[in-house]
């Protein structure tokens, strides 16, 4: 077992401090194996050692430029501190340069974007990654929300419907389809088929979005008014 194994092996037991000790020394010893550096990286990442991670990916760079491992894991990192711009930057080099995480790196641009709350230039890159892989539910539950944010609620119910359909046990897009339904004026049996499948998977996801619900009826309501 390589050390790189040996470190996943001993984070997953819960000694983080020993996995990342032991990537270090690897790198010390083999400083040109750029998955180290990512593997690094992503550990410190995941102990919010943010500034650590940076100095890590920094000095891969150094020793071998614009490797799509190593930008794309800038990218996370600049996304992790909600450094949506810089993270944009990175993921879209990765975007143009590897067909190997191409799609990872698309549906990253689209939630960047979505942070910044620009959801049309997030649907570009989101509709590229599910065309690569039409069978990712999580991805499907994105476009669904991106298509919400720019209320063409029509299209955002057909992808909670479908996300709905390739994993029936995602409680959100029940609830969300459910919402949609309303909107468009769907068959009563059908909305309240979808709100109570996503009530029995999730009742406290439910419970703390019942204020979108009355939000979705009052704004029905002041349009059949006018």
């Amino acid at each position: 077992m390589d050390r790189n194994q040996k470190a996943f092996q001993l984070w997953e037991q819960g000694q983080p401090t020993e996995a990342i000790e032991l990537l270090f020394k690897e790198i010390d010893t083999h400083p040109e194996n750029m998955d180290s550096y990512y593997n690094l990286a992503t550990m410190l990442m995941l102990a919010q050692k943010y500034e650590d991670a940076k100095a890590v990916l920094t000095l891969a760079n150094e020793k071998k430029a614009n490797q799509s491992n190593i930008l794309y894991a800038f990218g996370n990192l600049y996304y992790q501190t909600a450094d949506y711009s810089q993270s944009i930057y990175y993921f879209s080099q990765v975007f143009k340069q590897s067909e190997t995480v191409k799609k990872d790196a698309a549906i990253m641009l689209g939630q960047s974007y979505l942070a910044l709350e620009q959801p049309k230039k997030a649907l570009v890159y989101l509709l590229t990654a599910f065309q690569l892989d039409e069978t990712d539910s999580e991805l499907a539950l994105l476009l669904g929300n991106a298509f919400l944010q720019t209320e063409a609620f029509k299209e955002a119910y057909t992808y909670y419907d479908l996300t709905s359909k390739l994993n029936q046990e995602n409680n959100e897009a029940w609830f969300k389809k459910g919402l949609m339904g309303m909107v468009l004026g769907n068959e009563k049996e059908t909305i309240e088929a979808d709100f109570q499948k996503s009530q029995e998977l999730n009742p406290g996801y439910y419970q703390q979005n019942l204020t979108k619900l009355e939000e979705i009826e009052a704004f029905l309501q002041a349009n059949r008014q006018e």
